[in-house]
Parts: C-alpha cells; structure tokens; sequence
C-alpha cells in the first residue's frame, strides 16, 4: 500500500502488527519489562532503543530549525521500525518455549531462506519477472533480488545471515533437521550472496569462512566438500545462473583487479578499495572532518537518523553513530553486539561458530556499511535470527 510523505513510501505488514506488539507490550508492562531485563541481549538493546528514542527529540528540534519537518517523521518511522522488530524478537524468544514450537519454527525458517533463493534464481533465468515498482527498476537499474527488496546490500546481507545460520544449525548434533533441505538452503543462500552483487557481504562472507577455518578446522573441510559438491550441482543445473554470477562478479569486482599484485602491493591495493569502496572513503573523511570541526557532537550527536548538518550518509555505522547518537549511542550499541560473544554456549558449541562468526562478520561489515541501523527488512531478519539462535544456546523453558 502506497502513501506520500516523502517521495513514494509504502506501508508494510509489520506496519500493522507493530500496533498489536505496542498494544501487548503496553498492557502487560510490568512482565515483559521482567522478561527483557532477564535476558543480556534483550536488556542492552533496550537501553539502545530508549536512548535513541530520547534521541530523537534532538531529531525534531534540528528538523524544526532546518524547516524539514519531513525528516523527523521518516527518522520516526525508523524509530517505530525498530521498536517493533524488538518487541516481535522479544515474544517469539518466549513463545518458542517447547521443543515442537521450536522445531516447527526452524523448518518454516529453512523453507522461507529456500523459497526466497528459489525465486531469486528465476528471476536470474527470466521466468519470474521484476517484481517492484518501475521507480524500483529504474533506481536499481533492473537490479533483481526476489521477495527482499532491489538494493544488493538488503538480499546480500539477508542471504549471509541465512547462511552462516544454517551453518550452525547444521553443526549443532543436538538438533535433529531434514538434511536435504538445510543443505539446499546453505547451497541457495550462498548462491544468492554471489548474485546479490554487494561487496560488503563478500567481506562478511570472507571473514566468516576465515573464523569458520582457523576455530573447526575438520568441519571446515567437511562442509567444503559437501557444501562444494552440492554447489557445483545447484550450478551446473542452470548455466545461466553460472553466466550470472560471473557477470556480477566481474561488474562487482573482478573488474578493479588486474593481477595479483593489485592484492599484494599497498599502493594497487589502495587504488582498488577507493575503486570497489564507491567513494566511502570520501565518505568517511567528511564525517571525521565534521565531527572534528563540532566537538560538541561526539558526547550525544544530533539525535536518531539526524544527518541534516552533514547531509548524505556516512556509509559507516560507527560514524553515523557518533553523529547521530554519540559516543554514549556508540558504546550501548557495541556493548549490545558483544552480549551475544559472552553467553556460555557449552550446551550448544555448534551455535558458538555461527553466534560468533556471525558477530565477527558484522562488526567489519559495520564498517562499510549501515545495514543494521537502516536497512529495515536487515533488523528484523537479525533480531528474529539471534533470538532463534540464542535460544539454542540455553535450554528451551517449560511453558508457564
């Protein structure tokens, strides 16, 4: 359903359900109050989540002397994004309180990352046609990415969440899956990374299969062989979908690269990141220069989404948070992400690959990119998975 506040908006699904969450939480403060502060992950986001919201009165005030009201209504809605997929992440992580709920909601998981790479790859072969809007295609340049939205980094980063997931569902003993199918999600989520054509995702990709290497080395080569053997199926089915991937990879990547020494000398090297960086670190050096001509900044920014003194975005969601939040913004949402690395995961040491990797992967990608401040179908992906994930961590709680 469209809407004009700015430009073409939409309101979607979680639009609506937001209102049922608010409408739960609010009637039943006191025990989901409890209930979050119970658990370390919950407890740390939610300061985040107050204090951005808190935050955002900085948003109006500026919005309001810039005479761009508009802006405080979209950074709003962001917020009210937000807030929902925190509380949906918060009543699933209590709702999967027995071993059926949990596994009906692991298959129901598999077969949607399987549904979404299935028509990603029809769309690359041509049998399912665009499915945006024409502004979309034009924008994104006919730019395909199935069910998830046409920007690359919002496919890309889905398809790496899912991956490294189903990685550690796969080598988690203790929890009984329909083989052929988690093999056929890890093998359409990989494929989905190569054609979603965003760089930032290749990094995390690359760091999780480094840390995946150097801390389960054996399972490392097991996977290797199986997860080759039934990627090179998957792609020798269709040789379009090889054709694909090799043009995304060349207008991606491979491109900027000459020879191996563009890898291996500082100065080719350089030129390469300033080539496949988009102009990020020009970006980057603006925010810093910005942040360095106004001091008064850096303690508790200019307030959530505010970026009218600096104008585009930083494309670095440690700069973005010092400006928009502060240092006080920055170190609640680090000390968020680093909760889930101290939970004792013994029960579930396959869980621990994944949950770590899986942080490791985003605080480098962090760097390039916004994708878990921003990009709203990203956050709700990430709070649904970690609170599945966690869970398995720790065992299920009898239903009260």
């Amino acid at each position: 359903m469209y809407y004009s506040l700015k430009g073409d908006n939409e309101l979607r699904l979680y639009d609506f359900l937001g209102v049922f969450f608010f409408y739960q939480y609010f009637i039943n403060y006191r025990i989901i109050s409890q209930e979050i502060s119970n658990v370390i992950f919950f407890r740390r986001f939610h300061y985040f989540l107050m204090y951005c919201s808190f935050s955002i009165l900085l948003t109006l005030f500026f919005s309001i002397l810039k005479n761009r009201i508009m802006w405080f209504v979209q950074s709003f809605l962001y917020l009210y994004h937000m807030w929902v997929f925190f509380l949906g992440a918060v009543f699933l992580y209590y709702h999967l309180s027995s071993i059926k709920r949990y596994r009906n909601i692991l298959l129901f998981i598999i077969l949607l990352i399987i549904a979404v790479g299935i028509v990603v790859i029809l769309q690359n072969i041509g049998i399912i046609p665009f499915l945006w809007s024409r502004l979309y295609e034009i924008s994104y340049h006919g730019f395909l990415s199935g069910t998830l939205g046409p920007n690359k980094i919002v496919l890309g980063m889905t398809m790496l969440i899912s991956f490294i997931f189903l990685i550690g569902l796969n080598s988690e003993k203790k929890i009984k899956t329909n083989k052929i199918l988690l093999y056929t999600g890890i093998g359409l989520a990989a494929i989905c990374i190569l054609l979603s054509g965003s760089r930032t995702s290749y990094v995390g990709a690359i760091f999780f299969l480094l840390y995946f290497f150097l801390t389960k080395t054996g399972h490392f080569v097991i996977f290797g062989i199986i997860g080759g053997i039934l990627f090179l199926i998957l792609i020798n089915s269709s040789s379009i979908v090889m054709d694909r991937i090799s043009a995304t990879l060349e207008d991606r990547v491979a491109y900027a690269i000459d020879g191996p020494e563009d890898l291996t000398s500082y100065e080719d090297f350089t030129g390469v990141y300033d080539e496949l960086g988009a102009g990020r670190a020009e970006l980057h050096m603006m925010y810093v220069k910005y942040l360095l001509n106004n001091p008064f900044i850096i303690p508790f920014g200019r307030g959530f989404n505010n970026r009218l003194g600096v104008g585009s975005s930083a494309h670095n969601l440690y700069l973005s948070l010092i400006n928009e939040v502060g240092l006080v913004g920055l170190i609640l949402f680090l000390r968020w992400m680093f909760s889930f690395m101290v939970i004792v995961k013994r029960k579930m040491p396959g869980f621990q690959l994944a949950l770590n990797g899986l942080i490791i992967a985003l605080l480098i990608t962090l760097y390039f990119g916004e994708h878990l401040y921003v990009y709203r179908p990203l956050f709700g992906i990430l709070g649904l998975f970690m609170a599945i994930t966690v869970l398995l961590t720790i065992p299920l709680r009898k239903s009260t």
